[in-house]
């Protein structure tokens, strides 16, 4: 497995992703029935465990709404 990037261009950038010969498991446990944010939130951690073990720091595909940091 390689996860791509994307470059500064907007362009597929694979020079900051190195491939994986293994793939540790990722779990979580996201309620569909939970509000729309929270859910919205669980799916970009998840996702962001997964891509960062091919070296990627941002989920670029996944835009959550802004945390509420009052909670």
């Amino acid at each position: 497995m390689t996860i791509l990037a994307k470059d500064t261009m907007g362009f597929t950038y694979d020079g900051v992703s190195v491939p994986l010969h293994r793939y540790a498991p990722v779990e979580t446990t996201a309620n569909a029935t939970e509000p729309a944010a929270d859910f919205h939130w669980h799916v970009d951690d998840f996702a962001q465990d997964c891509v960062n073990q091919g070296g990627i720091s941002n989920v670029l595909m996944i835009r959550p709404p802004a945390r509420d940091e009052s909670a």
